[in-house]
């Protein structure tokens, strides 16, 4: 069995930069992690601002069984546009994805150009409902 994150993006990103943006060509990295809102799921990784985009990456954790697919999420905002981009843990076996209950770690990244401000959160999937809850959202920049 393999183990992958999936991704679900909603919302749509706007292809290029704002006409003031200061383009640089490295970016300080800096730290995230969303509040701790429930057991056995732990996320956390970098983020960087460059070009007028945002780049996110890191790593999202399950700590064992419990009736809850890991996942965390991502809102990128620009004025009153709003981008949602949310990564579980996904299990294959024999090409066949469902949603992961145990021990695991997975490497997430997205991106978007809805650079005003970023949000992350923790949620998990019920296995048994299907339903996303979520924690509380924390702003990073």
């Amino acid at each position: 069995m393999a183990l992958a994150a999936g991704t679900l993006m909603t919302g749509m990103a706007v292809v290029g930069t704002p006409a003031q943006a200061t383009i640089t060509t490295k970016a300080a990295a800096k730290s995230w992690a969303p509040y701790d809102s429930y057991p056995k799921i732990s996320a956390k990784g970098t983020y960087t601002r460059s070009g007028g985009s945002v780049y996110v990456k890191g790593t999202l954790s399950d700590g064992g069984a419990n009736g809850w697919t890991a996942c965390v999420r991502f809102l990128f905002t620009e004025g009153g546009k709003r981008y949602w981009s949310r990564h579980k843990i996904i299990a294959v076996k024999n090409g066949v994805q469902s949603n992961f209950d145990g021990k695991a770690t997975v490497s997430i990244s997205t991106s978007s150009t809805y650079s005003g401000h970023l949000y992350v959160q923790e949620c998990g999937r019920s296995k048994k409902t299907g339903k996303y809850v979520y924690g509380k959202g924390k702003r990073l920049f």
